[in-house]
C-alpha cells in the first residue's frame, strides 16, 4: 500500500514532553554536534542504529543525554514502537535566518519513489518553512498541524528557519524501513500528494552516493566547537 505521500500529518501519535527534549537537546556538548555541508545544517545524534557513521556505539543513545531522558523515552516508547522499529536518531538544528539547502533525503534511483521519513519538530516555527518543488518548479509550503509528521525523502525540498528560535527537528532514518507495524498505523491518515519537479537537478543528491554511499568525504566539514 505504498502510495506517494508527500507529507502527512502523524495525528493519531501524541509523544510527550518535546519542551524538555529539546532542552536535553541543546544541552548536548558542542562536540557532538557536526556542520553537514550538504544540508548545510548541523546534526547530531541521539541514536546510532548505523555500524558505518561512528557517532558512538552502535544500538546505543547519545551518551551524554541524561540517564532518565525525556529523548529516549519519546523514541523507545513512543517513536519505535509507532514505527515499527529502530532507524538511525538525528536532529537538525537550524538557527533563525538560516536555511536547509534544497536536497531529498534518498539515493538518486530512489527520486520519484515513495521514501518515508519520520520527523518531529520539537521546537522552532513549523508553518511556512518546509517546502517542497512541483512539477513547475514552485515552491510547496507544508503547514503541519502536529510535531510529528512524515515526508517523502526523494521529494526535492528545503526549509527557511524565518522563525524567532532555532528549530530542532529529530529525524528517523536508515535502516529502519516501513514495515506492517508502520503501515497499519498510517492507513487512516489523510495526506498530500504533490507532482515532482520535471527537472532533478544534480546538487540535490548527497555527493556520497556518488562514493559507494561511504560517510565523511569532506561533507562533514568541521564539529562546532571548531568554528
Amino acid at each position: 500500500m505504498d502510495r506517494i505521500i508527500t507529507y502527512m500529518d502523524i495525528a493519531n501519535l501524541d509523544i510527550p514532553n518535546k519542551e524538555i527534549v529539546a532542552e536535553e537537546i541543546l544541552s548536548l556538548p558542542k562536540s557532538d554536534w557536526y556542520w553537514i555541508k550538504f544540508h548545510g545544517a548541523w546534526m547530531c545524534s541521539l541514536y546510532n542504529a548505523r555500524p558505518d557513521v561512528g557517532w558512538f556505539e552502535q544500538y546505543s543513545f547519545n551518551p551524554n543525554l541524561p540517564e532518565e531522558s525525556a529523548a529516549k523515552i519519546a523514541l523507545k516508547d513512543y517513536i519505535f514502537p509507532y514505527i515499527g522499529g529502530v532507524g538511525n536518531v538525528t536532529v537538525i538544528k537550524t538557527m533563525p535566518g538560516d536555511m536547509l539547502n534544497d536536497h531529498v533525503d534518498s539515493s538518486p534511483e530512489e527520486i520519484g519513489t515513495m521514501q518515508h521519513k519520520f520527523r518531529w519538530v520539537v521546537k522552532g516555527k513549523k508553518t511556512n518553512t518546509l517546502y517542497f518543488y512541483n512539477d513547475k518548479m514552485e515552491k510547496v509550503y507544508y503547514e503541519p498541524n502536529t510535531d510529528a509528521y512524515v515526508i517523502n525523502g526523494s521529494h526535492p525540498h528545503g526549509m527557511e528557519n524565518n522563525g524567532e528560535e532555532v528549530k530542532l527537528t529529530v529525524c528517523i532514518g536508515s535502516p529502519w524501513t516501513p514495515n506492517e507495524t508502520y503501515f497499519s498505523n498510517i492507513n487512516n491518515l489523510n495526506y498530500t500528494s504533490i507532482p515532482f519537479p520535471t527537472e532533478i537537478k544534480d546538487e540535490w543528491s548527497d555527493p556520497r552516493f556518488k562514493n559507494n554511499n561511504k560517510i565523511g568525504l569532506g561533507l562533514t566539514e568541521f564539529k562546532e566547537e571548531t568554528r
